[in-house]
């Protein structure tokens, strides 16, 4: 018995605890084998093929086929005849050497839906098929089933279906075996297929998703938000700060912020979060914040921001977009700016910040959004701070 078929059936087609049983197997399998043909015995139809010398597969011979694309997987086929009738029950195995040459477009493998034994004529039914998936080396691939009627002799086919995407294949030996009506199917082989990487998973929804859809609410475009609404960075020599968290604040934290005292300048005191992206001469840069005066400054009945502003993060600190508010004391309140771009800015050459190191003050500092509304927005049209009823 030649000692690559042995091999194949004992190694491959088998695999049993024992190595003595598996052996007995694999003779047992050889006893059911109704056809070894080598790589140069494939019938194809439909595409172009050529017969090559190839070392690196069982008995040297192979069949390229390049394959097209075509209306239907099976429009391209490459076959051998079964050589024997079939009776009804009979269990087959088909075993077949195959690599791909030149897989489709962004794939690492042949896409072969089905490799199947039916019919050779209308209606072209079948009774056994498994899909494949060739890589790039030399591997023995698989079909099995069992026959659901008598087929008399040159009736049935094996047949590799390849017009299911633009591919070259090389098609090696085949073997093929009727194992009778009582073979157990459990023990055959089937084809691994490459599994395929379970989709990202969508990334946890922000705490800050639903202030940012009732701000959107509010925009005439939705815009594109270029900052971490929670990443706040308070800063000063007469600022403390603390985290807070609890129901009532939006997005579930914020910043407490106490302002000792008044600072010589009002910026001397304050709070930023960077701007992640690029910017282009002409956006519309709109930014928002949601403020609580916990302690206006002695005498005020609100809290005082001196700037919201996007502006350049380092000298000249040219502004796109600045305003001032006022916040009433113990309600969360949103204040704006909005400013147009008047050059290109890349990524991370801008930053919002608020100053409010003019006077001693309590404020919780809720989500920044930053939102890149692209050109040709009237900012005048945009949400403010000077009573109009946003």
């Amino acid at each position: 018995m030649n000692k690559w078929i042995a091999a194949l059936v004992t190694g491959a087609f088998i695999s049993l605890p024992a190595a003595a049983a598996d052996a007995a197997k694999g003779d047992e399998l050889l006893n059911h084998m109704i056809l070894s043909a080598s790589g140069d015995s494939w019938s194809v139809w439909n595409a172009s093929a050529t017969v090559r010398d190839d070392v690196g597969v069982q008995a040297g011979k192979a069949t390229r086929v390049i394959a097209s694309k075509g209306a239907n997987p099976w429009d391209i086929q490459a076959a051998i005849t079964l050589p024997q009738p079939v009776k009804k029950g009979d269990v087959f195995l088909v075993a077949y050497y195959a690599r791909v040459e030149t897989p489709p477009a962004g794939a690492a493998t042949a896409l072969i839906p089905n490799a199947g034994i039916g019919l050779n004529k209308a209606p072209y039914t079948s009774f056994a098929g498994e899909a494949a998936a060739f890589t790039s080396k030399w591997a023995v691939y698989y079909t099995s089933g069992v026959a659901d009627a008598d087929y008399a002799k040159g009736s049935l086919n094996f047949g590799v279906q390849l017009a299911a995407a633009a591919q070259v294949v090389d098609l090696g030996p085949v073997f093929m075996f009727n194992l009778g009506p009582d073979w157990d199917r459990t023990k055959l082989p089937h084809n691994k297929m490459p599994v395929v990487a379970a989709a990202p998973a969508a990334p946890p929804a922000s705490p800050y998703d639903g202030e940012l859809a009732k701000l959107r609410a509010k925009l005439p475009v939705k815009g594109t938000l270029i900052n971490d609404p929670g990443a706040i960075w308070p800063y000063g020599p007469d600022v403390t700060t603390e985290d807070i968290a609890g129901p009532d604040i939006p997005g579930s934290k914020a910043k407490h912020i106490v302002v000792a005292k008044a600072g010589t300048n009002s910026w001397d005191d304050g709070a930023a979060s960077p701007v992640t992206a690029a910017i282009k001469k002409g956006d519309v840069i709109f930014a928002a914040v949601l403020i609580r005066a916990v302690a206006p400054a002695p005498g005020a009945e609100a809290g005082l921001i001196s700037e919201i502003g996007v502006h350049q993060s380092q000298a000249p600190y040219t502004a796109v977009a600045t305003s001032s508010a006022t916040v009433p004391k113990g309600a969360w309140t949103w204040v704006y700016t909005s400013g147009v771009a008047a050059a290109d800015y890349p990524a991370g050459a801008i930053g919002f910040g608020l100053q409010f190191g003019c006077c001693q003050q309590t404020l919780d500092i809720g989500p920044v959004f930053v939102l890149n509304l692209g050109p040709g927005i009237d900012t005048a049209k945009l949400p403010n701070n000077f009573g109009k009823p946003f």
